[in-house]
Formats: C-alpha cells, structure tokens, sequence
C-alpha cells in the first residue's frame, strides 16, 4: 500500500517569539533576523528532505520559512493550519499579563475559559484537525507522496498529539522553530483510523543533536 510522508516544520523565530510575546494567529508577524540567521544556519549544516510539494500556514512567518527552506517549490497556503488565535492576550508576554486575573485563570482553566476575541481550545483542535486532513486528501488525490507542511508549533504539536504514534501528550510534541517531525501514514490508516507514524525528527541529523544533548544533561 502506497505510503505518504507529510515533514511538519516549525517556522522560524520571530521578535515576539525571543520576547516571549503570546505570537498566535491574531498577530502576523514575519521572521526576525536571528530568525533568519538560524534556519539559514539549519539548512546550510543540515539537511531538509526533498519533496514533491509545499503546504503552509499562510501569516507571513510561515511563509517566510517556507520560502527560505524550500525557495524552489510553489507552496499552497491552507488556513486552517493558522496558529491558535490567543484574542484579548495576543502579542503580550507573561510579564505584562501575570497580574492579569483573566489571563491566570485561562492559564488553570484552559479547557473552559476563552479569550475574549479568541478561540476555545476545541475550535482549535477541530480547525487544525480539518487542515491536516485537507493537506493528506490533497495529496491522495494528487498523488502526491512526500511533501513539507511549514506550521506553527501550537499546531504542530496538537496535532502529533492527537493523531501520532507513538503516542505522547501534546506538550511532549514540541519543536525548536526550523525543526520538526516526519510522519508518514496510508490511506486506509488515514481516512479508517486517522493515524499517522512519527519516523523522523528534522532537519535531518538534527536528532543526532538532541541526543548528544540529552545524554550531557543526564551526566
């Protein structure tokens, strides 16, 4: 049965994200320079599979990414894979909102509480679970069998969460920006059990790097 690899990467750094700004799908802002710098620095000593298409969330971070990794490829924007709108807290960091009552709520209550102008946490999983399953019908349908997915690491990690294997909490999905995951599925695995296989970390060698990484934190 013919399989299909979907490489999920993380876009680059933006200025809100070194500030540790709340970036989510109500601020549209590109890469910074050091974001810039880093996944140049990535594709240079790295490496980035080759694929057959290029599907992107469409603010401008994650096209800027896709534009910088996969320069020759014409990419196709799919707008639900857009990162989670945070409303009344987007664009400010932790330090402006912690004597925020309704932000220290939603930090305990997130599964019941919703920024004012934002999105609950269940409209965000059924959105993103709709984009990926607009990409992989995409790419049944054009038999397209390996292809990029540049995302949001909210998105990113909700998704491998609910859908990969092996089977991790969301919070336990997370990407350094440039970085990411290869999952491959089926059709019968997809669209019977929606169910995909994490087989790779990207770029590749860069799991190489967490390892070595890992095992110096652990002496």
């Amino acid at each position: 049965m013919l399989t299909y690899k979907l490489h999920l990467i993380r876009h680059g750094l933006t200025a809100g994200n070194t500030e540790s700004r709340y970036v989510g799908g109500g601020t549209d802002e590109g890469l910074c320079q050091l974001g810039i710098d880093s996944l140049n620095f990535l594709k240079d000593n790295y490496s980035y599979p080759k694929v057959e298409k290029v599907y992107t969330s469409p603010m401008k971070r994650a096209v800027e990414t896709c534009e910088i990794i996969y320069p020759e490829c014409d990419w196709t924007a799919v707008d639900n894979l857009k990162e989670c709108n945070f409303g009344e807290f987007e664009n400010k960091s932790f330090a402006e909102l912690s004597n925020n009552i309704r932000f220290t709520y939603w930090l305990k209550h997130q599964s019941e509480f919703v920024p004012e102008g934002g999105e609950s946490n269940q409209e965000f999983a059924q959105r993103c679970a709709d984009g990926l399953n607009q990409v992989f019908m995409d790419m049944m349908k054009n038999n397209v069998h390996e292809a990029a997915c540049i995302c949001h690491g909210g998105v990113m990690a909700l998704l491998l969460g609910m859908y990969a294997y092996p089977q991790k909490p969301f919070h336990e999905w997370t990407s350094d920006s440039g970085c990411g995951f290869t999952v491959a599925t089926n059709t019968q695995l997809w669209t019977r059990d929606n169910v995909m296989e994490a087989v790779d970390i990207l770029p590749i060698g860069w799991g190489e790097v967490i390892k070595q990484a890992n095992q110096a934190n652990e002496k």
